[in-house]
């Protein structure tokens, strides 16, 4: 199969971790990059030498890459994704992959009609704290799982400078710009969750709260979910936490697994303890040394090549959109949302 061709709409922060990914990977060619910004196509084509535009219009006219990445803010992924699927590329979208249930469903409902792929590059399926978590449920390691926390808690004063516009314009701080915890975390924990039950939950109640870095946004939210066969979950993410809470709390049947919280590099081991018989068993699973050997963009090349289906799908994503659509208003109305 000959090398597929991608570019890259909105070479910012983000955008231009697309474009190192990209680049690492065989079968994938980086062709081109797109920013309004002089100083951010300039350095993405003195670093990987490929085609660059000032215009996100002109790429998409003029590029001959088969796959268009949307790394733009959040709240422009719906304009760029609809204007991409219409020039005829197939697009790999930035998580969130929209503001809501109703435009993510456009996006793909659109690409359906037009004849083109889309996904959504939800990068975290492949951290191995996750795999691990996946395995062990899969193996029913806990016995029957009743309880899941997971958590992504620190203390960050740096966070709004994440993202396209810098520190100097921080974005994710900004409400216009689809900022805030539940669309910089949320799709994340939440895809996480779509992964492990596969199944959406029938109840959801949750806030967002803007308590340290900004009042317009959400820099820490939560949300218990409930499902069917009677499992439930919480969710949360703030960079409010001096002390982090454990970064996954998953309690069975026959046993409890935790992963210690914080940032990613504390996300080592995963413990296990059961009681058997007359005695407590302790497992330590250390997974700092484990070989990361896949990602979103070897799987998604794996993907194509063997004509399998797209490592995240479209209903995957749209069943995180909802429960996505669901904290919100839970939280603006105080009450539980039925799904």
């Amino acid at each position: 199969m000959k090398d597929i061709k991608v570019a890259v709409l909105g070479v910012g922060r983000m955008g231009q971790i697309h474009c190192s990914k990209i680049n690492a990977v065989n079968g994938l060619k980086l062709t081109a990059g797109s920013s309004r910004a002089q100083s951010l196509t300039d350095a993405v084509k003195e670093k990987y030498g490929i085609s660059v535009y000032n215009s996100h219009e002109k790429m998409l006219k003029e590029s001959d890459a088969e796959w268009v990445v949307i790394a733009t803010t959040t709240d422009q992924h719906k304009k760029w994704a609809l204007e991409a699927i219409n020039a005829g590329k197939n697009i790999i979208v930035e998580k969130p992959v929209a503001l809501c249930h109703e435009d993510a469903k456009e996006i793909f409902t659109t690409a359906e009609k037009m004849g083109v792929k889309a996904t959504v590059y939800q990068s975290r399926r492949w951290d191995l704290d996750f795999t691990a978590i996946k395995e062990i449920m899969e193996e029913k390691a806990l016995g029957s799982i009743y309880r899941i926390e997971s958590r992504y808690t620190h203390f960050s004063e740096g966070w709004g400078g994440w993202g396209a516009q810098g520190k100097d314009n921080p974005w994710r701080l900004k409400r216009a710009y689809g900022g805030g915890l539940l669309y910089d975390w949320g799709p994340h924990l939440i895809d996480q969750i779509v992964v492990l039950l596969r199944e959406s939950p029938v109840a959801v109640f949750g806030r967002l709260e803007g308590k340290i870095w900004t009042k317009e946004v959400d820099d820490h939210f939560w949300a218990e979910l409930v499902f069917k066969n009677g499992i439930t979950v919480r969710v949360e993410a703030s960079n409010n936490y001096r002390i982090p809470l454990p970064r996954w709390s998953i309690v069975g049947t026959e046993g409890t697994l935790q992963v210690a919280g914080g940032d990613p590099d504390m996300w080592n081991e995963v413990v296990i303890r059961k009681n058997l018989a007359n005695f407590k068993s302790e497992t330590r699973i250390d997974i700092r040394h484990g070989e990361l050997s896949a990602g979103f963009y070897p799987a998604f090349t794996a993907a194509l090549k063997d004509d399998r289906p797209l490592p995240v799908l479209r209903d995957e994503v749209l069943m995180s959109m909802k429960v996505m659509d669901a904290i919100r208003e839970s939280s603006k109305s105080g009450k539980a949302v039925f799904l």
